[in-house]
């Protein structure tokens, strides 16, 4: 987990960890005034991050903490820097609620009360309330750096983006879980999402940002938006041929689940079960309501099948 701090302009550096990790620092004559955007999935990333944060700059001083969205691998640090730090967290309306009653998010994956297995750091962060909220399309600023919110729902419920400018006139886009970068959309064609025509709409919205630098969620940072955008397009179409191509014939969410995995050689575990499994409803739920794929109830079951043209 020990990473170095990647600096992209004049005050914005990433901290490449499992979550990339944005860090806004600002060199005063006694201490580094430090903002984040996201956290990490809990204690020990936490840790690592206000160790690096040491390492790398004199006396810093986290003061506020932006996240991006709700999931426990974005905002996970977040009370264990504030017992440390003394900080602020701010988020948007939506995942502000999420963050303080995140047990919300395993309810979601598993369609209600979750097995206790579920239960865990990886999906569950710690309770957390936020000291501000924001709202999509707004504007605010740090010190003299400008941060504009941009909505990127889909992954999850309320998600939000930064683009960022800094005194140097250079941009930065963070762009939280609505973009993935090459390397892990290679390791994980299939990514979790909550609703796949969001998603989409979000993709396109991130098309248009002007930047210098855009950073996704997880993975590498790039120069230019185009063709990791069409990346992540090109899977969640992929996805969507694939379901359809399935539903050449009925089939049940648990045998199209079964044959979705099957095809794209992925063994599932419990947590890629449910993570894929709600994917895997959400992709449903978007197709249905394009028209291109039809349920039925028989038999006492719901069965799935492709609209003939």
């Amino acid at each position: 987990m020990e990473k170095s701090l990647i600096k992209l302009t004049e005050h914005i550096y990433i901290l490449p960890i499992a979550t990339n990790i944005g860090v806004i620092a600002f060199s005063e004559e006694k201490q580094t005034e430090i903002y984040l955007i996201d956290s990490g999935n809990d204690d020990e990333y936490a840790k690592v991050i206000l160790k690096q944060l040491q390492a790398s700059f004199s006396n810093p001083v986290v003061k506020t903490i932006i996240n991006t969205h709700s999931h426990a691998d974005h905002c996970g640090g977040n009370q264990y820097i504030r017992k440390e730090t003394g900080c602020t967290i701010w988020a948007s309306h939506g995942e502000a609620g999420l963050m303080e009653h995140p047990d919300i998010e395993t309810g979601l994956i598993w369609g209600g009360n979750p097995v206790k297995e579920l239960k865990n750091s990886y999906f569950v962060a710690k309770p957390c309330k936020a000291d501000k909220t924001f709202k999509n399309n707004e504007t605010f600023s740090i010190k003299n750096i400008s941060v504009e919110v941009i909505s990127l729902n889909g992954h999850y419920l309320d998600q939000t983006g930064f683009v960022i400018t800094d005194t140097d006139g250079k941009k930065v886009c963070f762009a939280g879980d609505a973009l993935s970068g090459r390397n892990v959309i290679k390791k994980y064609w299939i990514q979790y999402l909550f609703d796949e025509g969001k998603t989409k709409k979000s993709l396109e919205r991130l098309s248009k940002v002007q930047a210098d630098f855009y950073v996704p969620g997880h993975g590498n940072y790039v120069d230019s938006i185009d063709g990791i955008v069409e990346l992540n397009e090109i899977a969640l179409l992929e996805t969507e041929n694939m379901i359809i191509d399935e539903l050449s014939s009925p089939k049940t969410t648990e045998q199209i689940l079964k044959a979705v995995a099957d095809r794209n050689g992925i063994r599932l575990g419990l947590s890629q079960y449910v993570l894929i499994g709600c994917t895997l409803r959400s992709y449903l739920s978007s197709l249905s309501d394009e028209g291109k794929i039809k349920y039925e109830i028989s038999d006492n079951m719901m069965y799935w099948s492709a609209v003939k043209k």
